[in-house]
């Protein structure tokens, strides 16, 4: 299995303006149109962290769009589906294409019509204790977990716990255990092994969502952009703190006759 370095993870984090940058280039390639012929398709947890990180990226795009000229407009175009779910994993075998089919049905223009999925998992980061699995959230004193549904099932699964009572967080916690023991991830410090647990949850979905978005794709007659990553929760110094980094980890098309392709 491949090693997880923290510090090569790092290395490859991106700021939002940054993944702004990436995903305007992407939509020029592809003639994608905010508000026109695109639904853009937000697949992240429930933490509210990663709905501010979600406002920051809808606020940066805003730049690209110079002629914006009245609320109903900036509507239009900021109007994505979103998906929550816990750690922002689309699991296999639980979720599938038709829970997307509503976003693919409410594209504005249909000729030439889209849907764009930008799916997020998360982890903190403390960058003064430099350990992986918390940060210190505004207005809190103290670090507090992000994942924190991840964390919380894999805590239970090396204590040898009951699995939660909650049908979503048991269905994660059974494909975090998986992952755990096809991946050989053991404890290690600073939250080294919660990074291997993220990384590799996100990973091993890849050929699921693949798997479903071609069928989507084909079913509903419509190219599909996936763009998807970890968010690298940063310590918070205010309310206006946008410092949150992404490692982007794919990008690919789906055309509408099921044929996949890698966006360099």
């Amino acid at each position: 299995m491949e090693q997880v370095s923290a510090d090569n993870f790092l290395i490859k984090a991106i700021d939002i303006h940054q993944l702004c940058e990436v995903i305007h280039s992407i939509m020029e390639r592809y003639n994608v149109y905010l508000g026109v012929n695109v639904v853009v398709v937000v697949i992240n947890c429930l933490d509210e962290q990663c709905t501010t990180v979600i406002d920051n990226i809808k606020h940066e795009m805003r730049r690209f769009y110079h002629s914006i000229i009245d609320n109903d407009t900036l509507i239009q175009i900021e109007k994505f589906y979103n998906m929550r779910l816990f750690g922002g994993i689309f699991l296999p075998k639980i979720k599938t294409y038709e829970s997307l089919l509503p976003a693919a049905h409410h594209v504005p223009v249909k000729e030439d019509d889209k849907l764009m999925i930008l799916n997020l998992s998360h982890i903190g980061y403390n960058g003064n204790t430099e350990e992986f699995g918390s940060f210190v959230r505004y207005g809190h004193d103290s670090s507090t977990p992000a994942c924190g549904a991840i964390k919380s099932c894999y805590d239970q699964i090396v204590k040898g716990m009951k699995m939660p009572s909650d049908f979503d967080l048991r269905a994660l916690s059974r494909y975090i255990k998986k992952t755990i023991n096809i991946h050989n991830i053991k404890q290690k410090p600073l939250g080294h092994d919660l990074l291997e647990v993220t990384i590799n949850s996100y990973r091993d979905q890849i050929p699921w969502i693949k798997q479903q978005l071609i069928k989507l794709a084909k079913t509903d007659e419509i190219d599909i952009i996936y763009i998807g990553g970890i968010e690298i929760d940063i310590n918070k110094e205010s309310d206006k703190d946008t410092h949150d980094k992404i490692v982007l980890m794919d990008k690919f098309i789906i055309q509408q006759n099921g044929d996949a392709t890698d966006i360099s």
